[in-house]
């Protein structure tokens, strides 16, 4: 495979080799810094697959520790302790520990999981965040979850994967998903504490999600009122300083009044079932949670989308007399979050952008037009990043190095 590699280079096919013994034995042959940007590119993927694979090995021993450890014991209770010996080899704290070992166990418990991992078919933090996501449903709805979001893992950023699994769980038990949501807002709380550089962290968890999603608004729309009237600061310090100062009572106002984007279905509004609805930056949220939002959005001017499942055509609408701009609604009706791959920014905060530039002679129509968050959009225009538009829908992003990632919308 790699006898003509020239000196510095990588071998033909390393993007394709299934990690094991001999990805591992050639990927150490390989000088790293006499690679090309796209040659480290398809390292740094061939490497993170033979990581996945010694990590999900890691993790069967540790698993096999904990065996072991149960079956030499004179009570079956002292299983909980097994974490101390891992804790005392690695050099682990007792909480550090704890969490490996319960890694270790819940992917022995998901065999399928556990398997696509030591392929590299998924890494670490992607097998972490499916194990969090089923971890309050019964196995077996955790089973069928696993089994419907492992083909689409590998493409798919935690922050996607997260919310894709969030969905699953809850269509597949809804009263469940409420009493879970219902235990987590009581268990809310705040706590505070120093970082490293001597500057604190404030924390809350449990909150409600439509009251949380409020004072975002409320937050982001009086930072963006002061940086619209000249405020020197970022728009990421004016948030936090808003933040603490309506904390503190230094500050008060309301900001210009957000959008929001509240995407559920009519029978769910109407009571008719329990669907999940998606609150546009927050995510899957249970169906009482969305007809909260619904019922405080009353006054407010809707832009709703109605799509025919039985022939695919879509129909838009509003409730204002001054509609927003057609092909803008369109656009974000199509193309919920920027289409750069991973991003999850709402459609709703991001730009328009001509795919083929305008100063370009690219045309102002529907299949030349796509979100990008300011981010992706600054990505496109200073570098040699572009993408395209396919008729199927999915967006083929060419970078930098010339290597292509796809993504598709949902």
């Amino acid at each position: 495979m790699d006898s003509n590699r020239p000196r510095g280079g990588i071998p033909a096919g390393l993007d394709e080799l299934k990690p094991g013994p001999r990805l591992g034995a050639i990927l150490s042959t390989i000088d790293v810094d006499r690679l090309s940007g796209r040659e480290a590119v398809i390292f740094a993927r061939a490497q993170n697959r033979q990581i996945a694979h010694d990590q999900a090995r890691a993790y069967r021993a540790l698993s096999r520790v904990a065996d072991v450890y149960t079956a030499e014991s004179r009570d079956a209770d002292l299983y909980e302790f097994a974490s101390a010996e891992i804790g005392a080899a690695l050099s682990l704290t007792r909480r550090t520990a704890d969490r490996e070992m319960g890694i270790a166990m819940d992917l022995t418990r998901y065999p399928e999981l556990l398997e696509s991992l030591q392929q590299g078919i998924i890494d670490v933090p992607r097998a972490r965040t499916i194990i969090r996501g089923i971890s309050h449903v019964d196995q077996e709805i955790g089973i069928d979850a696993i089994h419907r979001v492992l083909p689409h893992a590998p493409d798919l950023t935690t922050g996607q994967l997260a919310a894709r699994l969030r969905r699953i769980v809850v269509e597949a038990d809804p009263e469940q998903a409420t009493e879970s949501y219902k235990s987590g807002v009581d268990e809310r709380r705040i706590w505070s504490e120093l970082d490293f550089d001597g500057t604190g962290t404030m924390i809350a968890t449990g909150l409600e999600a439509n009251e949380m999603s409020a004072a975002s608004r409320n937050i982001n729309g009086i930072a963006r009122k002061l940086k619209n009237e000249g405020d020197p600061r970022t728009i990421d310090q004016l948030r936090a300083d808003v933040f603490v100062g309506l904390l503190q009572g230094s500050a008060s106002g309301t900001g210009a009044k957000g959008q929001v984007e509240l995407r559920v279905d009519l029978t769910t509004l109407a009571e008719l079932d329990d669907k999940p609805g998606e609150l546009a930056g927050l995510g899957v949220v249970v169906a009482d949670v969305a007809r909260q939002v619904a019922r405080k959005q009353r006054d407010s001017v809707w832009t709703y989308t109605v799509i025919d499942e039985a022939t695919g055509e879509t129909f838009f609408g509003t409730t204002s007399r001054r509609p927003t701009v057609e092909q803008q609604r369109m656009i974000r009706a199509r193309y919920p979050t920027c289409v750069f791959k991973g991003c999850r920014m709402p459609a709703v905060e991001c730009d328009i952008d001509h795919t083929e530039d305008w100063a370009q002679g690219g045309p102002t129509t529907l299949c030349n037009l796509a979100p990008l968050c300011r981010y992706h959009h600054r990505l496109k225009h200073l570098t040699a990043w572009s993408y395209h538009l396919r008729g199927d829908g999915s967006i083929h992003w060419i970078s930098q190095f010339g290597l292509t990632y796809v993504t598709h919308p949902p």
